[in-house]
Parts: C-alpha cells; structure tokens; sequence
C-alpha cells in the first residue's frame, strides 16, 4: 500500500509513502503546513466539499496567465490531490474512514467540535488506527475559554504582543499588522514541527499521537527572548530605527531616489558602516563611540544617517554595502524580491505549466535536501481532479461503484476539463 501511496505524491522526498488526509479551508494555517508535507515528499489528499450544481470547466486565458481570483490557491496546495466527498453523508464519512485506516495523519484546521460532530476527532481517528497522528491547528485551541471563538490573522496578531511594538512608534500611530499572515503562518510551521517530531516518536515507539495548535500560543512563543525582559519589567515600544538588542542605526532610511534602504548596525558593523556611509569621523565621535553612545544620541544620529543616504540612490547603496560586507537592503516589492539573482540560483521562485495557464510562477521550498534535490513541483490540483484514482489505488473500488458514489452525490470529479473554482470552505 505504501507504494500505491507513494505513486500519488507530487514530488520524491524524505516523507515518501506518508498519507497525509487534509481537512481545511483555504487558510495559511491549515493548507501551507500540508504544502510543506507534500514538498517533503508526503501524499497529501485535500478532501474537498463538492460543489452544489456541475461547473463548467476552468477556461484557460488568452494571455496563459492564471485568473487571480482562483491564483491564490496556487500558492498553498502545489503537490496535493483533491478528493470530492460529501462529509454530511454516512458513506462520505465511510469513505474517509477507510482512507483513516492507512493514513499516517490526519489534518485539520478547523473551529474545535467540528472534527467531532463528522466523527472524525482524535479519539474516533485511534480506533480506526491507533498509531494515527491527528493534528488540529485552531485559534485558541482546543481547551481554554476562547477555545471556541473565531480567530483571524489581525486579531491573533493583536492578542500575541507583537503587534504592540509593530509600527512608527510616533505619537498617535496605529500598531501594524505584518504584511505577511504570520498569524497563520507561525502556526503552520508549529504544526508541521509537531508533525515530524510525532512520526519521528512513531518511528520507535510505534505510537500515534494528538496535536493541539492554537495561532495564539504560536504567537507567544514567537516572542521569544523578549518575553524575560518584558516580565522583568523592561518596556519594548515601537521603533522603526532600532534593533531588538538595541543597535543603531537601524532600520528604514530614504535614499535619494525616494527608495527606502533599511539598515542592520549592530556593534560589530559600526566603524564600516560610518566609513560606507561617508563619515569616518563618527567612529570616534563621543555622541556615537559606543553602542551606549549611540542610544542616548538616537535622534541625533537618525538624522545625521538620514542626510547621509540623500547622497546615493538604493541600488548604489546596495552595491556598497554588499561589497563592504554588512547589512543593508533595499526595500522590495514581492515581484522585486523574486527578480533578485540569488533567488533564481535558490530555485525559490519556480514556475511551471498547468491546466488553466502557462508558466505559473510560485515560490520555491526553502528546505535544501542533498539526498532530494529540487526537480519541480506538481501543479495544484483541480478540484475532485483526483477522486477517481483515490478510490480507485487506494480504496479498491471498481469503476460502477464509483460511478454510483457519483451519481449519489457522495463524491464528485468533474466530467471534462478542469475545474479551479472551488467552494470556499470544505
């Protein structure tokens, strides 16, 4: 069976032969952490709620550029299989319960109850298989007073601490929300960290186990090595021109073109950096001598920095930092970032063919494997695209009992073509 399994990944990596059953909306906190599985190699079936009426097929643009409203899922479901299953109906349920029974984990990230009310939460998941491993990722988890109330990047952002120093800093300024949903993000990554440490626990004590991720407690923990100081009594603010440790300067300063060009000077880059900047004689000045210096100077040294980046553009200032070796960058676009040329020699931004366009491009796995180096990605799949080889190689079912799901509306593969809008929630 693993090797059945194994056909159905998207990619060869060190996960191969691992089922993964995903439950989720379309949510950074449930579908990238089942991305990151697939990009390791592992099986990932998106069961996926049917839609109500037969879709027409998802056209492909004159231009063969993906449409935007559906190129978001692009962008979290690379390598995955999508299977159709009505999971208000017993044989629905039924059929997921057989898949349960070789699947390695189970995935959700749903609201708490919700798992349960399909007969589907941990304890019904250990009966079916007791080495199972079912992750939940919700706002606030499973246990706790707010374990039950929605939560949303922004309010989970909020609720973490980290948006309180997030921002200008000046008088009457709103804290900021990241650009990117780290809310989500973080507990992605938590869950998945979860998700290798239980298979590798597995490994020797043949044993499943459940995991409860709250955004909220990934959140926290995200705070790190602030979180001492803070209870001892030290105030972090926001400050956009100051580093965690306190270095200076540090952070965004305007470049002669207008572009913004973000600084990292910590100790160690100072007396280079006075140099790069032009104004060697800082080294030694007594306003900035020292790290000490330099903080009780603040404003003073900010505006100094801040006329000294007026004598360059961002790309020439760019070019002499990297080539005196120490931190500065300019600040990017998302489509900027990608253009840059160690990204292409990172394989970071990757770009593939699929049905509904040409030459889609996303971003490229981080994790670097020598035993497993990068060969491409499996575009995203269409929805209930593979219905019929799931039930078919893994399930055993014939082509007239599959017909017969079909026709009661239990599952669902459409007839011609491939369809890409897809229901917003399972």
């Amino acid at each position: 069976m693993s090797e059945a399994v194994a056909k159905l990944a998207g990619v060869e990596g060190s996960l191969r032969g691992l089922l993964v059953l995903e439950f989720c909306g379309d949510e950074p906190s449930g579908t990238l952490g089942t991305q990151i599985l697939s990009d390791l190699g592992a099986t990932v079936i998106k069961v996926e709620r049917p839609p109500q009426a037969e879709p027409q097929p998802t056209p492909e643009p004159e231009d063969g550029k993906v449409r935007p409203d559906i190129a978001y899922m692009f962008g979290l479901n690379r390598n995955k299989r999508s299977l159709c299953l009505d999971l208000k109906s017993e044989r629905g349920v039924a059929v997921v319960r057989d898949l349960v029974r070789i699947a390695d984990v189970v995935y959700d990230n749903y609201k708490p109850g919700v798992m349960q009310r399909l007969g589907l939460d941990a304890e019904s998941l250990r009966a079916l298989k007791p080495d199972i491993i079912a992750c939940s990722v919700s706002g606030f988890g499973h246990s706790g007073p707010w374990s039950q109330l929605p939560a949303y990047d922004a309010t989970v952002q909020a609720l973490g601490g980290g948006m309180s120093i997030t921002g200008t800093g000046e008088k009457g300024s709103p804290p900021v929300r990241w650009g990117n949903p780290i809310g989500g993000i973080a507990g992605a990554l938590y869950a998945v960290i979860g998700v290798l440490a239980a298979l590798r626990r597995r490994r020797s004590e043949q044993r499943g186990a459940v995991l409860d991720i709250a955004l909220l407690d990934a959140q926290l923990a995200m705070n790190s090595y602030r979180v001492p100081p803070a209870m001892a009594g030290i105030k972090y603010s926001a400050s956009p021109r100051r580093g965690g440790s306190g270095a200076l300067p540090y952070g965004p300063f305007k470049a002669a073109d207008g572009r913004w060009f973000v600084l990292g000077i910590t100790r160690q880059f100072w007396a280079t950096a006075a140099k790069v900047l032009g104004h060697p004689e800082w080294i030694d000045d007594p306003r900035f001598k020292t790290e000490q210096d330099r903080q009780a100077n603040e404003d003073e040294l900010n505006a100094l920095v801040g006329e000294a980046m007026q004598a360059h553009d961002a790309d020439e200032w760019q070019r002499r930092f990297v080539a005196a070796g120490i931190p500065g960058a300019k600040v990017t676009t998302i489509p900027e970032a990608f253009e840059h040329p160690h990204v292409a020699l990172r394989d970071m931004l990757v770009s593939f063919d699929h049905p509904v366009g040409r030459h889609l491009k996303v971003a490229g796995n981080p994790v670097k494997m020598s035993n497993h180096p990068f060969k491409g990605f499996r575009h995203a799949p269409g929805l209930g695209a593979d219905t019929r080889g799931i039930l078919g190689e893994l399930l055993g079912l014939d082509a007239a009992s599959m017909s017969k799901l079909r026709e009661e509306g239990v599952a669902w593969w459409p007839m011609q073509g491939e369809v890409y809008d897809r229901p917003s929630v399972v």
